[in-house]
């Protein structure tokens, strides 16, 4: 399979447009902490407030079924249909606080769309990864990561400090703040939809289809006998579980400082995506010189920093954890590229989905971390994420990648 030059330009401005859309749209496509605060100002307790993103995890078992299903030929077009379920998904929230509905009703649509989008946004993600893959040469594929996650989270900062107005201002009354952030959400990941037309992919032999059952014996068996892909995920699963603690870590915020987290929330996230674009920028120049895995242990680091600093730093300084998490949050983009980079073409969306089986893994720990929080306090939620973290560094220090055969 070849790629030219002009495709591999084109394919890899596709991907980065399609980021910059996904991050402006970040306080609502990153499931977590606007959430979180919408939960808690529903009257919602701490675990009841990590659901959508424990729900949200847990729906990620989607791509594995895609992968199956879906002929090389329509890859393109599932990235279109999965964007315009989740932009329907935010439309249906954002309804919900604009019509006089009971609380109740309001704190059961934000948890649906939590596992919804789950569904539709780990389809958009494994498919997006192996269009990318497909599009693009090795090098190509790095030139985009770089760019994308330098660029991309400027524009989350963006959306963000757009948000930290909307709630913190007080020029809109709740609940018409939270419902304009889940409108430009919606239209954003509408121009995500339109924007997925333009990849040019290279034609892929077909498969013969098997049954679902063969499909899923076969693609894990061949997955899990691979030592490089195996650990990977198994250390995907403790990253998520680390990432997880993050909404539990906004909720922090009448602790820490004694503030309503809904004031903070759009600064927060201002704070996480500033440190993702410089991390993006670091995290590429180290995947361009010292390859993909060096990154994905850099993610890794990055989340247990995170814990550590918010377990470590009080007041208003505990704010930088999520600048930490927010740069070891690329690791939702280097693990995946990591493993399409390690399979076949033919094998990559199937990998990619059993990856991402590493999601409803650890779907538990959001929950946890709120468990936690309510049983014990903050601090044993901090230390669950920097155990898990440790312990994927461990993992990821004892593989090496290995390629999958042609």
């Amino acid at each position: 399979m070849t790629v030219s030059p002009e495709s591999d330009r084109r394919n890899g401005r596709v991907y980065l447009v399609n980021y910059l859309l996904i991050f402006l749209a970040a306080p609502v496509m990153y499931v977590g902490v606007i959430q979180a605060a919408l939960c808690n100002k529903l009257g919602a307790s701490a675990t009841v407030a990590s659901l959508p993103a424990s729900v949200h995890l847990l729906g990620q078992i989607a791509p594995l079924f895609f992968s199956w299903l879906v002929p090389h030929r329509y890859e393109q077009r599932v990235v279109i249909w999965a964007n315009a379920m989740t932009a329907f998904l935010l439309g249906c929230v954002m309804l919900t606080l604009l019509l006089p509905v009971s609380d109740a009703i309001r704190l059961l649509a934000v948890i649906l769309q939590g596992l919804l989008q789950g569904l539709s946004g780990s389809v958009s993600l494994v498919f997006m990864v192996h269009c990318l893959r497909r599009g693009t040469t090795p090098e190509g594929q790095a030139l985009a990561l770089k760019k994308t996650y330098t660029a991309g989270p400027v524009t989350a900062v963006a959306g963000s400090l757009g948000a930290q107005y909307l709630l913190g201002s007080g020029r809109l009354s709740y609940p018409l703040d939270f419902a304009l952030i889940y409108a430009v959400g919606a239209l954003c990941v509408v121009g995500v939809a339109v924007s997925s037309t333009r990849f040019v992919l290279p034609p892929v032999e077909e498969q013969a289809r098997t049954g679902l059952l063969a499909y899923l014996t076969a693609g894990a068996r061949q997955f899990f006998d691979n030592r490089s892909l195996r650990r990977l995920w198994f250390a995907y699963a403790l990253w998520w579980c680390t990432l997880g603690g993050i909404s539990n870590l906004s909720l922090f915020t009448r602790e820490a400082v004694g503030r309503d987290p809904k004031e903070l929330s759009g600064f927060v996230l201002a704070v996480r995506f500033g440190c993702k674009a410089i991390g993006g920028y670091f995290l590429g120049l180290i995947a361009m010189r010292s390859g993909m895995r060096a990154a994905v242990i850099g993610t890794a680091c990055l989340v247990g920093a995170g814990m550590l600093w918010a377990l470590l730093v009080p007041g208003y300084g505990y704010v930088f954890a999520f600048g930490l998490l927010g740069a070891g949050e690329l690791g939702g983009a280097y693990f995946p590229n990591y493993v399409a980079s390690l399979s076949t073409v033919g094998a990559g969306t199937r990998n990619l989905a059993i990856l991402t089986l590493a999601t409803p893994a650890a779907s538990f720990a959001p929950a946890m971390h709120g468990y936690l929080t309510d049983r014990i306090g903050f601090y044993a939620s901090f230390i669950f994420g920097i155990v898990t973290a440790a312990a994927a560094v461990a993992v990821l220090l004892s593989s090496r990648g290995r390629k999958e055969q042609e």
